[in-house]
């Protein structure tokens, strides 16, 4: 325990290991207020299968997901003729509502 902790399950204000815990842990599966592993749980978690406030990985469970990506089928338009265009460059069929204001391409939303 310290400032700066390594180990299997350190704990410290900066915390680098397998199971760190701490304010900002780094590991395999890391919970603090900031995090970055395989499995993380905090504020802020960026990883594979991350849980908290805002998360950020491809099985992010937030109430805030940061997402990077430019396929055109998880994205949104202002407009129905937008996403049924886009939807029909895609192959698939249809267009559904996201939100109040915007339409996205195909008859479901991506999985």
């Amino acid at each position: 325990m310290g400032t700066v902790a390594v180990g299997i399950v350190p704990m410290g204000v900066i915390s680098i290991g397998v199971v760190p815990m701490g304010v900002i842990s780094i590991g395999v599966v890391a919970m603090g207020v900031i995090n970055a592993a395989i499995v993380g749980m905090g504020l802020i978690a960026v990883g594979v299968n991350t849980m908290g406030v805002i998360t950020a990985g491809p099985m992010s469970m937030g109430l805030i997901q940061l997402r990077s990506t430019t396929n055109p089928r998880y994205l949104a338009y202002p407009n129905r003729e937008l996403a049924q265009e886009q939807a029909r460059q895609l192959g698939c069929v249809g267009v559904h509502r996201m939100g109040d204001h915007y339409w996205m391409p195909c008859s479901e939303h991506p999985q």
